[in-house]
């Protein structure tokens, strides 16, 4: 009954009450800030709800309650409703400002085998492992891992005070990393298709939103699929 009445609200247009918006917590910090500031801009009478979680399975399973209009994040897995691709994340690595690798810009698996790893809860899936589990050891490694965060934010502040290297979307990194971190590309690079989805077609404002939300996403110079050195048939999920 509260999915209805809130679709009934949407529906009616974007000139007038709310909208819920549902995000893993890396999209929420790194690009919906910049979003939401432009759609209050556009839409100043509709009331945003912003609904938050760690891993892209709550976020999943909290949508299909409907506990939100849309949701932001990882392409969902069988998901019996509609999703639409709005944008590509780079994924970056961070490390510390004093360390070995920090004058450079990137660098490559390999040259991170002896070290140890801040991991998150957000980590994608790729052939059922961790990606970063995958990832070394196609590179003929196992990343030893120093701690596991929640948040990924947390993860950045963490590998920029010297825990471990971090893997973070590049926009959170950007705001996260603070003074203290460098930020390195991997080589080869690693980059994530971010999509909405929702259980119903976007209509009113969630459709303005959605609009918005793919004008306004950080641009890529060219389309890549989940992680660019991922192999066609294995993309990442989240």
């Amino acid at each position: 009954a509260v999915q209805a009445r809130r679709a009934a609200r949407a529906a009616a247009g974007a000139e007038g009450g709310e909208l819920h918006v549902a995000a893993v917590h890396s999209v929420a910090v790194g690009v919906l800030p910049d979003v939401f500031a432009r759609w209050r801009a556009a839409h100043p009478r509709v009331l945003l709800h912003l609904h938050e979680y760690a891993t892209s399975q709550a976020l999943e399973e909290q949508v299909e309650r409907g506990t939100a209009d849309l949701a932001v994040g990882p392409a969902p897995v069988d998901w019996p409703g509609t999703v639409i691709p709005v944008g590509e994340e780079d994924i970056v690595l961070v490390v510390p400002f004093d360390d070995r690798f920090a004058g450079r810009t990137t660098v490559t698996l390999p040259e991170l085998a002896d070290r140890p790893w801040v991991r998150c809860a957000m980590e994608p899936v790729v052939h059922g492992e961790r990606f970063l589990d995958w990832a070394c050891g196609r590179a003929g490694f196992s990343p030893r891992t120093a701690v596991f965060t929640e948040h990924t934010s947390t993860a950045v502040r963490m590998a920029a005070a010297g825990v471990g290297v971090c893997a973070a979307p590049a926009p959170l990194v950007r705001d996260a990393v603070g003074e203290g971190g460098v930020v390195l590309t991997p080589d080869p690079a690693w980059r994530r298709t971010v999509t909405v989805f929702s259980r119903v077609p976007p209509t009113g404002a969630a459709e303005a939103f959605v609009d918005l939300l793919r004008s306004a996403w950080p641009r890529l110079p060219a389309p890549l699929r989940e992680y660019e050195d991922c192999p066609q048939d294995g993309p990442a999920v989240a």
